[in-house]
C-alpha cells in the first residue's frame, strides 16, 4: 500500500493556473482576470487545497448561498475567504474544547433524595396529557377544523395550455423567481458540424416524418420489465466480473496479434501480455503508485499484481477498466509495463440483420430530435417552469423524435428531501407524462422516457426497468409514438443507432480516474472513449456509492451491443456535441440546474448515402447537433 504524504505545503504541488482554469471549466465557468487567478492560488497556499478540492468548495459556498455558478471576483473571493475562515476557527475551538469545561452533578446520601423527585416529577409529565395538568401548554396547536392546502391557491382557469406550468405541477406550487428572470433564453452554446449549416433554416423547411420507427436492435435481449433485485450472490457477481475480462481477452486476441495471454500467477523473465481489470490496492483513489491487475478466474485465478507504470509515459485509468498489457513480470508480484491497450472500438451496426431479429428495410430518411434530461423543475419550485418551456418550443420546432430522461421526480429536490409533498409521487410523475402527451397529442413526435436512479418513484437498481405509466396502456395510437425504455438502452431510429443512459458516468469515472501526464486536454473526450473502448455503459468497478447495480442484469442490459450513431450521456459535467470514434457523443446538460435554467439539445440526424470510412458512423459528416439553453 502507498504511504501517503502528510496534508502540509511541502507535500503539496503547487497549484497552477492551467489546473485551476480546468477545474472551473468543468463546471462552465471561465476566468480570464490574471489577478482572480492570484487570489485563488493564494487561497490554495493559505488553506492547503487541491484546484479541484478549490473549486467543490467554492461550488458548495454558492449553493449554500442559493447563487448562481459565475466567474469569481475578487469582492465574491473574499467573502469566500473570510467564510472557510470562521469555518476553521470554529472546527478548530471545537477540537480544543477540554474534558474540564463539561461539569457534573454529583449526589451523595444527604442530597439524593432532591435528584429523585425532580427528576420524577418531570418524568411523569412527560406521560400526561394536556388535559391532566392546567399548568401545561402545548406550545404548536392545529386549528379545530382541518384546511386542505390544495384548495388555498388560485383555481386553474379552463383556458389554460395543455402546457402551461399550472398543468404540470401542484395547485399549490410557487413559481421560481430566479429562473423567470433568466435573460440568456435561446442562446447555442455549444454546436458541431455547425460550418455552413443553419439548423433553424433547416427546422423550418423540415416536414415532419410521420412516425419514426423506434425499437431496440434485439426485443430479446431489451429489458422490458420489472425483475426481482437484492437477492445477488457474491459468487455470481464474482463471475459476471471475470466473464467480462474473458469476453475484452476474446476481441483483443486479433486485433492485437496475441495468440494467448499469459497467466499473472506464473513468473517469467520474458516479455508476456496478459489481460485483467484495473484496481487499486486501497479504499483511496486511485494514483500511479496503487494500480493492481485483477486476472480472471479462468486465465489466472483471480490473482492481483502491482503494476509499474514508470515506463509508460502516457496513460488513462481508472478502477473496473479492463486492459491488456504487455510487459515483464519476472516475480509474480510486480509487472513493469512496457504497453497497455485499454481497449478496442466495435463496429457500427449494419441494421439490416442484428443478432436474431430483422429490421424492417428503411430508407434512413433524415429526421429531427431533441434531448432533455432532468431534473425538470427548479430546486425551490415544483411548477415545472422548465418542462412546460421546453413543450413549447416543441410544438414550435414539431421534431420527430423526443427524448426525455429522467429523474423526473427528483429524489435531490428539496421538497422531496424535507417530505413537504402533498400528493404521492407517483401521482405527481402521472402528472408530468400526461401533459407531455397531451402536448404532443397533434403531432407526429416520438417520445421516449427513459428512468433515473434519481427519481423517487421508481425502482433504485442499475440497470434500470422501464416507466410503468397508465398512459402505457392507453388507446387511439398514443401506444404507438410514446415509449417506456430502459436505463441504459440502445434504440434503432430509422436504422440509426441510439445509445442511452441516464446514469452520471462521465462524472463517475472522472473522479476516479488517473491520467498522465496530469491535465491532459480534451478530458470530456477521453472519458467518452473509456465507454465505447469498455463496450459499456457504466464500467466503472465498484460503482459510485449511489449506484445499485445487479451485475447479472448488468450482463445481460448493460453492454453496448455494437458502436452507436449517437451516443446520450447527460451529466453534470460540462455539455458538449463532438465526435469520438467516428460516434457522435452529445451531453444536452440538465434542463435545470438548482435555481436556474440549463441546457437541452437539438439534433438534425442525416445519414449520408455514401460512406468511406467504415470507422466512421453513416450520420457523422451530415449531420448537425446544438445544446440551448433553455
Amino acid at each position: 500500500m502507498k504511504h501517503l504524504a502528510p496534508k502540509c505545503c511541502s507535500a503539496r504541488k503547487m497549484v497552477t493556473d492551467e489546473e485551476i482554469e480546468q477545474e472551473f471549466e468543468e463546471f462552465s465557468v471561465t476566468i480570464d482576470d490574471l489577478s482572480i487567478l492570484d487570489k485563488l492560488k493564494e487561497i490554495c497556499i493559505c488553506r492547503r487545497l487541491s484546484a479541484s478540492e478549490l473549486v467543490e468548495e467554492w461550488i458548495a459556498h454558492l449553493t449554500s448561498e442559493n447563487r448562481i455558478i459565475q466567474e469569481p471576483t475578487l469582492t465574491t473571493l473574499g467573502e469566500f475567504q473570510r467564510k472557510c475562515l470562521s469555518k476553521d476557527r470554529k472546527r478548530q475551538k471545537q477540537l480544543n474544547i477540554s474534558h474540564e469545561d463539561t461539569k457534573y452533578s454529583m449526589f451523595d446520601k444527604t442530597n439524593i433524595d432532591e435528584f429523585i423527585n425532580e427528576e420524577y416529577e418531570d418524568l411523569i409529565e412527560c406521560y400526561q396529557t394536556p388535559g391532566n395538568k392546567g399548568s401545561i401548554k402545548r406550545p404548536h396547536t392545529t386549528p379545530e377544523t382541518a384546511i386542505n392546502k390544495r384548495h388555498t391557491s388560485v383555481t386553474r382557469s379552463p383556458g389554460q395550455s395543455a402546457f402551461s406550468p399550472a398543468s404540470f405541477s401542484p395547485a399549490s406550487a410557487t413559481p421560481s423567481v430566479k429562473y423567470g428572470s433568466r435573460t440568456n433564453s435561446g442562446e447555442v452554446v455549444s454546436s458541431f458540424n455547425q460550418t455552413g449549416t443553419d439548423l433553424k433554416q433547416i427546422i423550418h423547411q423540415h416536414v415532419p416524418v410521420p412516425y419514426l420507427s423506434v425499437q431496440h436492435p434485439d426485443q430479446k435481449t431489451a429489458l422490458l420489465n420489472v425483475y426481482k433485485y437484492m437477492f445477488q450472490k457474491q459468487t455470481d457477481k464474482a463471475a459476471v466480473l471475470s466473464d467480462l475480462i474473458d469476453d475484452m481477452a476474446e476481441k483483443l486476441h486479433e486485433s492485437l496479434g496475441v495468440e494467448e495471454f499469459s497467466s499473472l500467477c506464473v513468473p517469467s523473465q520474458e516479455e508476456v501480455s496478459v489481460i485483467g481489470r484495473i484496481c487499486c490496492d486501497s479504499n483511496g483513489k486511485l494514483n500511479a503508485q496503487s494500480v493492481l491487475l485483477e486476472g480472471s478466474q479462468d486465465l489466472s485465478s483471480g490473482v492481483r499484481v502491482k503494476l509499474d507504470l514508470s515506463e509508460i509515459r502516457q496513460f488513462a485509468l481508472f478502477p473496473g477498466q479492463v486492459v491488456a498489457v504487455e510487459g515483464l513480470n519476472s516475480t509474480g508480484q510486480k509487472l513493469v509495463v512496457k504497453k497497455i491497450c485499454t481497449g478496442i472500438q466495435l463496429p457500427f451496426c449494419s441494421l439490416v440483420d442484428a443478432g436474431d431479429s430483422k429490421f424492417e428495410e428503411k430508407t434512413s430518411e433524415p429526421f429531427l430530435m431533441m434531448v432533455a434530461a432532468g431534473p425538470f423543475t427548479t430546486s425551490d419550485s415544483l411548477c415545472y417552469e422548465p418542462l412546460a418551456d421546453l413543450m413549447k418550443t416543441v410544438q414550435n420546432d414539431k421534431p420527430d423524435l423526443l427524448i426525455l430522461l429522467g429523474p423526473f421526480v427528483d429524489a435531490r429536490h428539496d421538497q422531496v428531501i424535507n417530505g413537504d409533498l402533498e400528493e404521492p409521487y407517483e401521482d405527481l410523475f402521472e402528472r408530468q407524462v400526461q401533459q407531455i402527451v397531451k402536448a404532443t397529442e397533434g403531432l407526429t413526435t416520438s417520445v421516449v422516457f427513459v428512468p433515473s436512479h434519481r427519481d423517487v418513484h421508481h425502482h433504485f437498481v442499475y440497470p434500470q426497468p422501464p416507466f410503468e405509466s397508465r398512459i402505457s396502456k392507453a388507446e387511439g395510437g398514443v401506444s404507438e409514438r410514446i415509449h417506456f425504455v430502459s436505463d441504459p438502452c440502445t434504440l434503432v431510429v430509422n436504422n440509426v443507432t441510439i445509445g442511452l443512459t441516464s446514469m452520471d458516468v462521465l462524472l463517475h469515472l472522472g473522479s476516479e480516474e488517473t491520467v498522465c501526464p496530469p491535465g491532459s486536454p480534451d478530458r470530456l473526450g477521453r472519458l467518452v472513449k473509456h465507454i465505447l473502448h469498455q463496450h459499456s455503459y457504466y464500467p466503472l468497478h465498484p460503482p459510485a456509492e449511489d449506484v445499485n447495480v445487479d451485475y447479472e442484469q448488468f450482463e445481460k442490459y448493460a453492454l453496448l451491443p455494437y458502436n452507436p450513431d449517437i451516443l446520450i450521456l447527460p451529466s453534470d459535467l460540462r455539455y458538449f456535441a463532438k465526435e469520438t470514434l467516428g460516434c457522435l457523443c452529445i451531453n444536452p446538460g440538465r434542463l435545470t440546474k438548482g435555481l436556474v435554467g440549463g441546457t437541452y439539445a437539438k439534433v438534425w440526424v442525416k445519414p449520408s448515402p455514401i460512406q468511406e470510412d467504415k470507422l466512421s458512423s453513416p450520420i457523422l459528416s451530415s449531420s448537425v447537433a446544438q445544446v440551448i439553453r433553455i
